[in-house]
């Protein structure tokens, strides 16, 4: 009962406190000041009196505005219920997202020579103008049709404007607005995230839209007041003024249906709607007496609208009805009406129910990669799976979405990425004996904030026709001056390498550790390039004979579709050094739950699944992974390759060592 007040309590003081919410209270005190402003210099002598009639009691405590903090009080309340059940942003985007794959055969991505701030910026301005534009569209709708009008007609009964009158709306109004900002920006996001990739990165201030941020820092709360702030007869054809949307309000018969929009007054010139503001004249707000007797009453608010919507949707069924064959007798009528409500019910329930089952995952490892496992377990569960896949910006994400974040999982490739996300505090603290019992201690966080799911070893690939280099027996070999001009390697900065480095740290110090790393820098045969397949090709090509790489690159290069490079991995084989003494040095892939998880049972469930024995196999027939769960034996492809005794130094230790290793990275110029 407590947490369900406090939820609400957080619930009413979130649009006060959340910049990207119109009456944040920086936004209502800038409101403030450029009215007190604007009446300072355009009336000296009475501004005083002025501002006392723009704020003041007859205006915040009128009937109307006691009637706008009501609605504010009740509606926020109505929607911790209905929120949750309405289809998520992020379901949209990942329906979107794998649609565009579909239809477009694949994924490419486009002008990838343009700058991540480029990218950012178009995605930020088109975001803006399709939300701006749809606003205009949907609020348009509201006036023009009848059915519609019934709900919006509460907006619009209000008398006196306050910045709160915002929130002065009827709940049927309130969901179409939400679904149609879930559609926009879903789609926008999975369209930009298909289209560009990772640099789709909104360009925010204070976690807002930029341009929104700018809009409402300009006054966009003096819109719902009684301050009468025009632009000029050439901004307010580009721009809504306050002063424009005041008359919006008006119950003048010439100002009817006028200025729909909401922050660009472009789409009311292009749709015959714009109305300039001008110089001021007097306006009256509210509906006309005989479209509301008392519109400040709850009765008025919230249940006229809904039986004047029932009454004008019977007649219109009625009608519709009226028009079937006669051959269709009124008792068969009757029953089909009755099975298609009962239809309704029965699908809304089944949606309800279904939706009590959902989870939401952020993932750096690619959707083709998770999806097996995805499957898995909605075929073991039932539960509904949207995923969101990013290389890179998820943790940015997560923050900037804080307490609001749909996020229940999060998925990366590497401890370096865990160690950001428990470094942000972005992930809960989980409990459970299974995860426990399934990883072993060094490969999963002290605090219970992020657990190993699967380990891939950093081995040495050595061409089969190198006969002296099939000798080298440990990491520290590379370094031997007798390599030199045979080695290749990706750039020593990259995560797999780093890590390699922090482990030889662990092991050796410092010290030992870079005049390691400054060995095989000497020894490289060309400089630091490509991924760990472009050394395997290397070796096929004669470029080296020797290369660090994930065990994995060579199971997906000899299982490849590409003949070519199953013929690069035919030409190497693989070395698992140290055997004699620490074992060869794994890195992991792993996640943990969100620390704003609204579905944290159903996302340690799901972190369980991925440690059992169907997933761990999974791991290994899949991704040519490692199970981290003792009790699942290494797939015999694996197997085949070679078996070794890991290097068991705490895997949190390597993010805890990265920035001591990357240091020697920049020294020895890998």
């Amino acid at each position: 009962m407590y947490e369900l007040v406090y939820s609400y309590i957080d619930q009413v003081l979130d649009p006060f406190l959340n910049p990207e919410k119109r009456v944040f209270v920086g936004y209502l005190a800038g409101a403030i000041l450029l009215a007190s402003a604007f009446y300072v210099l355009t009336q000296r002598d009475r501004w005083r009196q002025a501002i006392g009639e723009a704020f003041g009691r007859h205006v915040w405590w009128s009937r109307s505005a006691k009637a706008d903090y009501k609605v504010l009080l009740i509606n926020q309340a109505l929607f911790m219920g209905v929120t949750p059940r309405l289809v998520s942003k992020l379901a949209v985007a990942t329906l979107i997202f794998e649609g565009l794959h579909l239809w477009f055969d694949g994924r490419a991505l486009i002008w990838q020579e343009a700058p991540a701030w480029a990218i950012g910026a178009l995605f930020t301005l088109a975001l803006f103008l399709l939300d701006d534009a749809t606003k205009y569209l949907v609020h348009r709708a509201l006036h023009r049709w009848p059915l519609l009008w019934c709900f919006h007609r509460v907006h619009h009964s209000a008398e006196t404007l306050t910045p709160l009158t915002v929130y002065r709306t009827h709940p049927v109004e309130g969901v179409i607005f939400a679904l149609r900002g879930i559609l926009v920006q879903g789609a926008t996001v999975a369209a930009f995230i298909y289209f560009f990739g990772a640099r789709a990165e909104l360009v925010t201030i204070l976690g807002a839209n930029a341009l929104l941020f700018a809009f409402n820092v300009a006054g966009s709360n003096l819109r719902h007041s009684h301050v009468w702030l025009s632009y000029g007869r050439w901004i307010e054809r580009i721009l809504i003024s306050p002063a424009q949307h005041q008359i919006h309000h008006s119950v003048a018969s010439e100002h009817y249906d006028k200025n729909f929009g909401a922050v660009l007054a472009i789409w009311d010139w292009i749709g015959g709607s714009l109305y300039l503001a001008d110089r001021r004249k007097p306006v009256t707000f509210g509906v006309c007496a005989a479209e509301s007797a008392a519109p400040h009453g709850l009765r008025s608010l919230y249940l006229v609208p809904v039986f004047q919507a029932a009454r004008m949707a019977r007649r219109s069924v009625q009608k519709g009805l009226n028009f079937m064959p006669t051959l269709l007798p009124s008792s068969l009528r009757r029953v089909l009406v009755g099975s298609l409500l009962l239809l309704a019910v029965l699908v809304a329930s089944a949606g309800y129910a279904y939706s009590q089952q959902e989870l939401n995952i952020y993932s750096h490892r690619q959707p083709f990669l998770i999806q097996p496992f995805i499957d898995a377990y909605s075929e073991r569960t039932g539960t509904k799976v949207n995923i969101v896949y990013a290389s890179r910006g998820l943790a940015h994400r997560l923050q900037v979405e804080g307490e609001r974040s749909p996020a229940d999982v999060v998925l990366t490739v590497d401890i370096a990425r865990l160690h950001v996300y428990a470094d942000k505090d972005l992930l809960a603290s989980v409990d459970s004996e299974i995860l426990k019992q399934n990883i072993p201690a060094h490969l999963r966080d002290p605090e219970d904030r992020w657990f190993a799911f699967s380990k891939r070893a950093r081995v040495i690939a050595v061409a089969k026709t190198a006969a002296d280099a099939l000798k080298i027996a440990r990491y520290e070999d590379l370094a031997d001056p007798k390599w030199r001009g045979r080695i290749c390697s990706r750039p020593g900065s990259h995560v797999y390498n780093r890590a390699l480095i922090a482990s030889m740290i662990h092991a050796a110090g410092p010290e030992k550790a870079e005049e390691w790393a400054q060995g095989v820098v000497d020894n490289l045969a060309r400089r630091p390039q490509g991924n760990d397949r472009a050394q395997i090709k290397a070796i096929y090509e004669g470029v080296c004979d020797i290369a660090i790489i994930n065990n994995y690159y060579f199971g997906k290069l000899l299982h490849s579709d590409k003949p070519e490079q199953r013929d690069w991995a035919a030409a190497v084989t693989l070395i698992f050094p140290n055997q004699n003494d620490r074992g060869t040095h794994v890195n992991i892939s792993g996640g943990g739950v969100a620390k704003y998880s609204k579905h944290k049972e159903e996302a340690i469930r799901f972190l369980e699944f991925l440690t059992s024995p169907e997933a761990q196999e999974l791991y290994g027939a899949i991704n040519f992974e490692y199970p981290v769960n003792p009790s699942v034996a290494t797939p015999a492809e694996l197997r085949s390759w070679g078996n070794f005794e890991e290097d068991r130094m705490p895997i949190a230790a390597i993010a805890d060592l990265a920035p001591q290793a990357q240091i020697i990275i920049d020294r020895v110029r890998w």
